[in-house]
């Protein structure tokens, strides 16, 4: 950490960032606040979910229009710039503190393998490629070789929207 010393750092993560989680991770391992990649609703959430039998989703999807760009959620190195089965373009980011990102779907990749990337900076645009049925962001975090929820690993849902009812209709 440049310029802080890791018990400032380390207070400051006390106050930011809920006890145990990935975010807490990333900042005492990088000094910088994770964010979404995009403000946007959250439409299909992470964990089991029906797609004719069970399905494990690995992340969270995100309702975005085509062509919405898509930022870094902290700084990294890129790992995987291309196409892969299933998530299409996709950009495969390496973080500190064992962390890895996954953004897929996307239409256009604007970083390349091996790129150092800031957090905040936009690595492609949003888009519907590979197993999509319409324009969003599949968003996935991985901790030391598991997969985390992103709204539980930074601290909350990407937007008010993305918020469950507290009234759900019959």
């Amino acid at each position: 950490m440049t310029g802080v010393t890791r018990a400032a750092g380390v207070a400051c993560l006390m106050r930011l960032a809920p006890a145990g989680s990935v975010a807490a991770a990333l900042v005492v391992a990088g000094c910088a606040i994770p964010h979404w990649p995009v403000d946007a609703p959250l439409t299909s959430p992470f964990g089991l979910r029906w797609e004719g039998g069970p399905d494990l989703h690995r992340g969270v999807d995100l309702r975005v229009d085509e062509g919405t760009p898509i930022q870094a959620m902290t700084h990294g190195r890129v790992r995987f710039a291309g196409t892969m089965s299933g998530f299409g373009n996709v950009v495969w980011l390496d973080h500190p503190g064992e962390a890895i990102t996954v953004y897929a779907h996307l239409s256009r990749i604007d970083v390349a393998t091996g790129d150092a990337i800031s957090g905040g900076n936009v690595i492609g645009l949003s888009g519907q490629s590979g197993n999509a049925t319409g324009p969003h962001l599949h968003f996935e975090i991985w901790r030391r070789g598991r997969e985390v929820d992103p709204v539980i690993a930074l601290g909350g849902w990407p937007s008010r929207d993305s918020r469950p009812s507290p009234n759900p209709r019959p």
